[in-house]
Parts: structure tokens; sequence; C-alpha cells
């Protein structure tokens, strides 16, 4: 864990301090891409090879997409509330 906070901090620093060049932050952002897809990858490997994920993904997927569509649907009905209250027109 010390390991994890000490990278945190002191890629904090470098970008704070602007150590890198123009040239080093274009390399930074491509490595970043391709590391971040390496992950991707390799998560949707390991959960390819647990049987017992996969055993459950329809019940998983179901539960997915009904909290999904419960979001979606509380998100419409907040903004709704939100814009009748803060942005009705005066008809007078």
């Amino acid at each position: 864990m010390i390991n994890i906070l000490i990278s945190l901090l002191l890629g904090f620093f470098i970008g704070y301090k602007k150590i890198l060049s123009e040239k080093m932050m274009v390399l930074n952002t491509k490595l970043q891409t391709v590391f971040l897809l390496l992950l991707i990858f390799v998560m949707g490997m390991s959960i390819g090879m647990d049987k017992t994920i996969l055993t459950q993904l329809p019940t998983l997927g179901g539960t997915a997409f009904i909290f999904a569509v419960a979001v979606c649907i509380g998100s419409v009905a907040v903004v709704y509330v939100i814009s009748r209250v803060f942005f009705r027109e005066d008809k007078k």
C-alpha cells in the first residue's frame, strides 16, 4: 500500500511542478491509453475465466439492467422537478 501512495505522490509532484516537457506529456498520454486498454483486457480475461461469474451472468446482467433503468428514470424525474421549480416562467 505504501508503494501505491509513494507512486501517487511522486506523480502528483511531477505534474504539479511541470517537470515533464510537452513531448513527454504526449508520450505519457499515449502510454496511459495503452495501459488502460491492457488493464481492461486483463480484467475481461479474469472475468471470462471465472466460472462462478459466468454462471451468474444472466442474474448479474438483469440486476444491472434494472439499476440502469432506475437511475435513468430517477435522473429524468429529478431534472423535471428541478426545471419546474427553478426555471418556471411567470405568466403575468
